[in-house]
């Protein structure tokens, strides 16, 4: 079974300059995100990589723009 790919490490690579914007967002908004864990009891974050949060924290970092992250949201609904 291959290994999903990560979403931190495209992250990485985009800001390195590795992938242009429009493949950056095109390729998030497709991504095959997993379901987040959430228990109210631990506040830590799970560590999780293919989820939604890595792409908010990744706009709260300043990796990708505001106008980024809106996009991605765009394109991901218009999928849906």
């Amino acid at each position: 079974m291959a290994e999903k790919p990560s979403l931190h490490e495209y992250l990485r690579r985009y800001a390195k300059g590795g992938t242009s914007r429009e493949e950056m967002i095109a390729t998030i908004a497709a991504w095959d995100f997993e379901e987040e864990i959430h228990d109210d009891l631990v506040i830590e974050s799970t560590g999780q990589d293919n989820v939604f949060a890595v792409v908010n924290g990744a706009a709260l970092l300043g990796t990708i723009t505001d106008a980024d992250l809106d996009e991605i949201v765009r394109r991901k609904h218009a999928r849906g």
